[in-house]
């Protein structure tokens, strides 16, 4: 299939540590055939993971066959919502839930009707996402980058409490284009790779016992951009990526035949909390006091809203043009929760199902580094 071929040209399997052949468009060079002072500057500072999408992923020895058993999830932890999707025996199993926790108690839940999530995990019990901040008396959220932190270790719980239905599951992850590194890969494998976590749901009393056997790292805009490509390959012009979240906008640049380019991808301290933080403000002048995810989650003040996420469009648009002088010959792709509440220049395609784009494309990859 086209889909495949796009991830065969992109990912690199096996130890990254081992000498493999490194696919991007066509096989060019071995991944550790690098001159000796290259080596020793390595030795002194983490590198990006190869070039382009050569991603060594795997931790240890590809494998030979997929385990039957195994179910791979692609997760988007990010700082405003957990975004999780897998494919399992030809069912779809999905979650989408606020990147926030905090203490739980025994409380009635029956106003309560869209798919509240009550945990109970290592002894402590936790609402999460909408519930959490309704009835927490102390909420904890997602503010980093870190995909090891206690904070994320919490909400990958919540998340495989909601869509894990095997007792052995593959993960993968994605990060930003900033910590996509060999040290971000070894994080993450270290502390989730070959680790069990017993997860009970005190709605229904169900406990899930689930071992994680493998987990790999992905850069987010380049998973939304897979799924968005669907079965394309950009043979006559390139395309790009524009991911906005709550904190940061993700560009990923692809030329001809879907070859990343490194120089003119990057990632930018822009997204929600932009308009968010216009809002505040105007409410501060106002003499009213709101945090940033109230303010989020309120359907009061549509008018500053729509300012706010006028001037933020406006912004997005301006830093399209500033990173990519040929929009021209491009085709360029939108996704990301926030994107939902911008109107960009029309000739910028919107992906469909936006906020799941990455973890759908997330999903896609690990299928193919599964096998």
């Amino acid at each position: 299939m086209i889909k495949n071929q796009i991830q065969d040209n992109n990912i690199v399997e096996g130890n990254i540590d081992e000498k493999k052949e490194a696919i991007d468009g066509r096989l060019e060079e071995k991944v550790t055939n690098k001159p000796v002072r290259q080596e020793k500057k390595e030795n002194k500072k983490e590198e990006v993971i190869g070039e382009g999408l050569k991603m060594a992923t795997n931790g240890n020895k590809k494998k030979e066959e997929t385990k039957m058993d195994t179910q791979i999830i692609g997760l988007d932890i990010g700082r405003g919502y957990v975004k999780g999707y897998s494919l399992y025996n030809d069912k779809e199993y999905s979650c989408l839930f606020k990147s926030v926790y905090g203490d739980g108690r025994n409380i009635s839940l029956d106003d309560y009707k869209e798919n509240p999530i009550y945990i109970e995990l290592d002894g402590n019990e936790y609402f999460v996402g909408d519930l959490s901040e309704k009835e927490s008396m102390k909420c904890i959220r997602n503010a980093g980058d870190s995909k090891v932190s206690p904070v994320v270790r919490i909400l990958i719980s919540a998340a495989l409490s909601e869509i894990a239905v095997s007792d052995n599951v593959s993960l993968i992850l994605g990060v930003p284009y900033k910590i996509f590194k060999k040290s971000t890969l070894k994080e993450v494998q270290k502390e989730y790779r070959d680790s069990t976590i017993v997860v009970k749901n005190k709605i229904n009393n169900s406990v899930k016992t689930i071992k994680i056997e493998n987990v790999n790292i992905f850069r987010e805009a380049d998973a939304a951009l897979i799924y968005a490509m669907g079965n394309r390959i950009n043979e006559n012009n390139p395309v790009g990526m524009v991911n906005i979240g709550f904190r940061t906008t993700e560009l990923s640049y692809f030329d001809k035949g879907f070859k990343f380019n490194d120089k003119l991808s990057t990632t930018i301290e822009s997204g929600n909390q932009n308009a968010l933080k216009i809002v505040q403000k105007k409410l501060v002048d106002l003499g009213i006091t709101k945090s940033l995810p109230e303010i989020d989650t309120a359907d009061d003040y549509p008018d500053l809203k729509e300012l706010a996420y006028k001037l933020t469009s406006d912004d997005t648009n301006e830093i399209i043009e500033e990173t990519w002088n040929n929009l021209g010959e491009m085709e360029i792709f939108v996704s990301g929760g926030t994107a939902l509440n911008l109107q960009l220049d029309s000739k910028y395609k919107m992906v469909d199902d936006s906020q799941m784009a990455t973890s759908k494309g997330l999903y896609e990859v690990g299928v193919k580094l599964e096998k």
